[in-house]
């Protein structure tokens, strides 16, 4: 378990990643640990799933027995867990883990399902604290406190026992990004950050409002990394660990802005290689301007994933979606007028949807693949996220929840065949599934299946809508 770091110090911090992330990158964590490096507190990150074979449901065993050689080998004060919703469980159960090898270790939990549920977090035995929000700057002043042995009370943006009692302090302002080194990629395992899957950030939150996303109730508004912080993150990637960059993580990229035109420049003078399937998140109504089509040429960028969700404009409305199908066809050509491949996400089951919202969409997925307008897309079911309005009243908007247990949210399957995890009142279950199944017949017709699966894997999505606007 050894990471690049130029000293042996034992590390002061220790922030886990779930091993459900798989080869993708943990970036939130490495962001804070990156940080915590940079001001003088020794971190290091432990992905799970570099020690862990793949499993549907990992065993607590297997996960304790790496986190008993890692905590041995480093003794840290502080073990830290990211979670969202579908990992909850596994996050849970690391810091149950850390606790039975070691009680005196401080357990920390952050993330967006933390945030949003922090009671409920807070409420388990083996959790001492939890950083609701962006945790950078929270994390930087709650290790300075435990170090020193002050009171946590005036720490913005925690969740913590006292005296028996749960105190919750003022939520932390949104910090200044430019102030965040570029990832370290350092801190992690050099195997593993070879092997990943890594996506450039350029920037947090979006300035959008989709009800079905958690994303705006979380970052609250947009702020923008320097351009430089992702050019030198894949200069390093490039040159230290030959894996190049497989895309940008932001849910909205802004086609067009100055911003994106910053990178798409600096890239080409720098002759950055990119990875083959690079891909950027936008929306059909980011194209501010063909210039900033033109800005794309030269780069290797050939991907964009385009949150489509619907063909009907009565459930586009619904979602506050803000778009139309006219809007998807114009941006759909002005893609392929630029070679550009874009990838369309679709949703079912949406509250309000039905079988009859439905077939527009299928009529349009269609009309699209059949004009090479679209040349890949995927289907998912809806799912009422903790942070949207949908979570703690689902009733109220007619949602019946047919699965209780969260982690199986994003991926709930019967079989070999994945299912809803909850119905409408006018769409059931059974219908929504025979959807699902219409809308992979006409991909699998059209040979549009997403490079993110295997042909034999049609039915599977591998985009979160849990922080997907």
């Amino acid at each position: 378990m050894e990471n690049k770091s130029t000293n042996n110090l034992k590390k002061k911090c220790l922030l886990i990643s779930p091993p459900e992330l798989g080869k993708f990158l943990p970036r939130g964590i490495l962001s804070i640990a990156s940080f915590l490096e940079s001001k003088g507190y020794p971190t290091f990150v432990v992905p799970l799933s570099h020690y862990l074979e793949p499993e549907i449901r990992y065993s607590a065993e297997k996960i304790r027995s790496v986190l008993e050689a890692v905590i041995q080998n480093n003794d840290p004060m502080l073990i830290g867990v990211s979670s969202l919703t579908a990992d909850y469980h596994t996050s849970i159960e690391i810091l149950k883990a850390c606790k039975e090898i070691d009680e005196t270790l401080i357990t920390v939990i952050g993330g967006m399902h933390p945030t949003f549920l922090d009671i409920e977090c807070i409420d388990l035995p083996y959790t001492d604290i939890v950083v609701r929000g962006e945790g950078e700057w929270t994390f930087w002043e709650l290790v300075s406190a435990l170090e020193n042995n002050l009171d946590l009370d005036q720490i913005k943006g925690l969740t913590f026992k006292k005296n028996g009692k749960i105190k919750q302090t003022s939520d932390r302002p949104l910090g200044n990004l430019s102030q965040l080194p570029p990832l370290n990629f350092d801190l992690l395992p050099e195997e593993f950050v070879q092997k990943s899957y890594i996506m450039g950030m350029l920037s947090r939150g979006c300035a959008f409002n989709c009800y079905f996303c958690a994303d705006k109730p979380f970052w609250k508004r947009v702020r923008q990394f320097p351009i430089m912080h992702v050019i030198k993150e894949m200069e390093i990637l490039n040159h230290s660990y030959n894996n190049p960059m497989m895309g940008i993580e932001d849910n909205m990229v802004y086609i067009g802005s100055d911003h994106f035109s910053e990178l798409c420049s600096e890239i080409k003078q720098r002759k950055i290689k990119i990875g083959s399937h690079f891909h950027v998140q936008t929306r059909v109504d980011s194209i501010l301007n063909d210039q900033g089509l033109k800005d794309i040429e030269g780069t290797g960028i050939q991907h964009v994933v385009i949150g489509i969700e619907s063909g009907s404009p009565r459930v586009l409305k619904l979602m506050n979606k803000k778009t139309s199908p006219k809007m998807i066809i114009s941006a759909c050509e002005k893609f392929r007028k630029y070679d550009l491949f874009p990838i369309g996400v679709w949703m079912i089951g949406y509250p309000g949807d039905t079988p009859e919202d439905q077939n527009k969409s299928l009529e349009l997925l269609e009309f699209l693949l059949k004009r090479d307008l679209l040349k890949f897309a995927s289907f998912s079911y809806f799912v009422p996220w903790p942070g949207t309005r949908f979570y703690n009243n689902p009733a109220q908007y007619d949602i019946e929840i047919l699965e209780k247990d969260r982690s199986t949210w994003y991926y709930c399957q019967e079989g070999d065949r994945r299912v809803p995890m909850c119905q409408l009142k006018g769409f059931s279950a059974d219908e929504m599934a025979a959807c699902y199944l219409k809308g992979f017949e006409l991909i699998d017709k059209y040979s549009a299946i997403p490079f993110w699966k295997r042909k034999k894997d049609s039915g599977t999505v591998s985009i979160n809508f849990e922080n997907l606007s």
